[in-house]
């Protein structure tokens, strides 16, 4: 009975400086930023004036035909993430083209598209 409290004491102890990671924090964050972006279209951001930031791309290779392959809409996100990251608010989604059983990829995608701000007047 005696050691049971140095034991118990010791377990918690080793317990206390246990650190968790989790990209939960990461996961919240893009969501929050592509929330932010919208999607327009070339005449839309013309006519409201948007000023270009810059050129956005993301790809995705699969390297195993068992592994998962995210959808057109999970690329676009990932676009949008970036379009907030380069000080955008609204993205001309270009095209994603996907190459077949490339070197190293069983398939690769690749999207692309434009980011813009648009400042809008009150």
């Amino acid at each position: 009975m005696k050691f049971l409290f140095p034991i118990i004491c010791f377990l918690l102890n080793g317990c206390s400086t246990a650190t968790f990671k989790s990209n939960a924090g990461i996961y919240a964050e893009n969501k929050i930023r592509k929330s932010v972006v919208k999607r327009y279209t070339n005449y839309e951001v013309w006519k409201l004036g948007a000023s270009q930031v810059g050129y956005v791309e993301t790809q995705y290779c699969q390297k195993d035909i068992r592994d998962y392959k995210p959808s057109k809409e999970g690329l676009i996100s990932d676009l949008k993430v970036k379009t907030q990251k380069l000080g955008g608010n609204a993205l001309v989604f270009d095209s994603c083209l996907v190459n077949r059983s490339t070197a190293s990829c069983n398939t690769h995608i690749q999207c692309n598209g434009m980011a813009y701000l648009i400042t809008y007047n009150k």
